[in-house]
């Protein structure tokens, strides 16, 4: 038949149940072989990959011997050879997780070719003898019941669902346990109230047997008369009692540790989805890992070993109650999930008591075993609302108390996290500069009497693959100290300087200049001094044109390096612009000292202006004393025209802001310059020489 494969869904227990349940349905339905193979078709192509191949079909009685590529899906029964009909390709029947799945569904389509072959056989039967006598042979139990839910007719193979043929006149919900015969009298008003058709109706129902038993049946209800509340209803009951063990059974296994019978790791993860999504409180995850357990699998073996884990179980079980989840992770790793975790400190305490039991010996088989304790790590959803996240939390956390020593506990903190993600980021970001990654944009620097504009800054940005668009101050740190920043730091010369040579000149000639943020261990690394005049004259920019800009915290009076080549820069063309002043602890009279052109106030300042006349006088004090020893000033972080025309009258020629613009990609520049103007005069070249 279709499509599929060499690796199957991994299917939760409750979806392997409901293909399992359709097929039944379909199967009860089926009136020929034709539609006992669809229906097998439909279950294998829901068990199994979309993109894979399989074969199946069903074997009849006049089949000779199955074709020779196809694997007969045999049930073991205690009174047959065995009880199956499903034939499917050699690979699929290797397939470990489909193995109880396809025993069911093949015992399934047993059922039903022998139901149909009954069937047949009823056709060619016409007395009631002979029909009395099939009957009997049919393994599903046929009742007909009226609107008082009597039984009017028991087919004979009724009795060993019920344990007793007087059926007769007998009230069908009796025989149904007290807490199902609500939803069960629903199911027979429904189909007889005809508000599904001609649709049979299904349910699962536990029939309390006369002889004791309470076999579990799958019940198909049909009516003849759509829409006759006095109508008579026809009930099949398949006994499902050993497939419904067996899906139990595939479940436990599927989704608990067999040897604590706790959940395992997936389960857990399932539950924890779970309770975030239902749970308004405070939840918490408790990872603990069994310290130096593997010298007690060495020391005593095995299986005493495997007693151990399973006291670990109970006593991790037994401390965070019923209300909560507890689980086997895997190997001597354990978890807790609990569910309105209260405060911090109550998860500490909840911790603590996990880290006394665990340490406690243990009576096994072998003697009585000293256990070292439990390394705990605990996470809460105070840091995240996700479930993956409040996982690797904690399990971060653990990773924090394991490296501590024994019997610690760690509550997750962001730096956890961070210290992580430190070597990945460094790793992306020595990659950035071939991969493409880093990019430039450039924001207007203005005039502030006329407009104009006479220089653009770039502004490095790196497109993370995963945290998307990152800024300066989210990885330069980073890059300074891993060693990065000399490469980097050449990269954005390089292409800003390319790039500034293409921008168009004004009418009078004039390019606006650009200016390039340059870190303290740039100027300080050898070869920065010619690294920058080989890309002037690789690019043929202007010395003039070119504003190398560092900020000032990073100037130090005795940096004798970064002084020198401030200096040699200067005496090349180059101009100096000393950014972010008034953040650092430069007092004016220093500036006398810096071989300087220009100095960026400090985007405080421009907030500063429309707040406070104190700080509005400090400003200009700032800038008159800045003009008075020849250097340019360019104010900051200006958002409002209120605080250009306040920057404007303190004394500052030329402004940057996004009241101006935001930052824009290379290709916006020339449309900028066109639309916006460009400088009419030459660029400032203020500054002592």
């Amino acid at each position: 038949m279709s499509a599929n494969p060499a690796d199957a869904h991994p299917h939760r227990p409750v979806e392997v149940e409901l293909v399992l349940r359709d097929a039944a349905a379909a199967l009860a339905g089926a009136t020929g072989t034709e539609a006992v193979l669809e229906a097998a078709d439909r279950a294998l192509a829901a068990l199994t990959l979309p993109d894979c191949r399989y074969k199946v079909r069903i074997r009849v009685a006049e089949d000779k011997a199955p074709p020779a590529d196809l694997v007969p899906i045999d049930v073991p029964a205690p009174d047959a050879e065995s009880v199956g009909v499903l034939l499917v390709d050699q690979d699929t029947a290797a397939r470990s997780e489909l193995s109880l799945p396809l025993q069911i569904l093949s015992a399934l389509a047993a059922q039903a070719v022998e139901r149909i072959c009954l069937a047949d056989e009823l056709q060619r039967y016409r007395s009631l003898h002979e029909m009395e006598a099939l009957m009997e042979r049919i393994c599903d139990a046929v009742l007909i019941v009226d609107a008082g839910h009597r039984i009017r007719y028991a087919s004979p193979s009724a009795r060993t669902v019920f344990g007793t043929s007087a059926l007769q006149d007998r009230d069908l919900l009796a025989f149904v346990p007290a807490e199902q015969r609500p939803a069960a009298g629903s199911l027979l008003r429904h189909v007889r109230s005809g508000a599904a058709g001609t649709e049979p109706g299904h349910a699962d129902w536990t029939i309390e047997a006369a002889d004791g038993r309470t076999p579990t049946v799958e019940v198909t209800c049909t009516t003849q008369q759509p829409a006759d509340p006095t109508g008579t209803v026809t009930v099949t009951l398949h006994d499902v009692t050993a497939q419904r063990r067996l899906e139990h059974e595939l479940t436990e296994s599927m989704f608990h540790d067999t040897l604590t019978g706790l959940p395992n790791r997936a389960l857990f993860a399932e539950r924890t989805e779970h309770a975030l999504a239902t749970s308004s409180g405070l939840t918490a995850a408790i990872i603990l890992d069994l310290d130096d357990f593997g010298s007690i699998n060495d020391t005593f073996g095995h299986a005493v070993g495997d007693e151990v884990l399973r006291s670990a179980g109970r006593r991790v079980a037994e401390a965070i109650g019923p209300d909560n989840v507890a689980a086997r992770s895997g190997g001597d790793e354990f978890a807790a999930l609990i569910h309105d975790a209260g405060t911090p400190e109550d998860i500490a305490a909840i911790a603590e008591h996990l880290s006394r039991l665990l340490a406690e010996p243990v009576r096994t088989s072998g003697g009585t075993v000293v256990v070292s304790g439990a390394s705990i790590g605990a996470a809460t959803t105070a840091d995240t609302g996700s479930a993956h996240e409040l996982l690797r939390n904690a399990n971060l956390a653990l990773r924090e108390a394991k490296s501590a020593g024994v019997r610690q506990c760690r509550h997750y903190e962001q730096s956890m996290a961070d210290r992580i993600a430190q070597p990945q980021l460094h790793s992306a970001l020595a990659a950035a500069v071939d991969d493409g990654s880093l990019l430039l944009e450039y924001q207007p620097i203005v005039a502030l009497g006329t407009g104009r504009t006479v220089g653009f800054e770039a502004l490095l940005r790196w497109q993370h693959p995963v945290r998307g668009r990152l800024y300066p101050g989210e990885f330069i740190a980073l890059a300074e100290d891993c060693g990065l920043i000399v490469p980097i730091g050449e990269w954005v010369l390089a292409t800003a300087t390319a790039q500034a040579q293409r921008w168009p000149a004004s009418v009078r000639g004039n390019a606006p200049y650009l200016s390039v943020n340059v870190s303290a261990h740039q100027f300080r690394s050898d070869g920065f001094l010619d690294t920058v005049g080989r890309l002037l004259a690789g690019t043929e920019l202007p010395a003039h044109r070119l504003v190398l800009e560092i900020t000032e915290s990073q100037l130090l009076p005795d940096d004798d390096k970064v002084w020198g080549a401030l200096a040699h820069l200067r005496g090349s063309g180059i101009r100096i612009a000393i950014d972010d002043f008034g953040t650092g602890y430069s007092a004016l009279g220093y500036l006398r000292q810096i071989p300087l052109d220009i100095v960026k106030l400090d985007r405080s300042f421009a907030r500063g202006l429309t707040t406070s006349r104190r700080q509005r006088d400090l400003m200009q004090g700032t800038v008159t004393l800045i003009r008075t020893l020849g250097l340019d000033v360019v104010a900051e972080g200006i958002e409002t025209e209120h605080q250009r025309e306040l920057s404007a009258t303190v004394g500052c020629t030329y402004g940057q802001g996004y009241l101006f613009a935001t930052p824009m990609p290379e290709s916006g520049v020339a449309d900028w310059l066109a639309q916006a103007g460009a400088a009419s005069s030459a660029p400032p070249v203020g500054g002592r020489r």
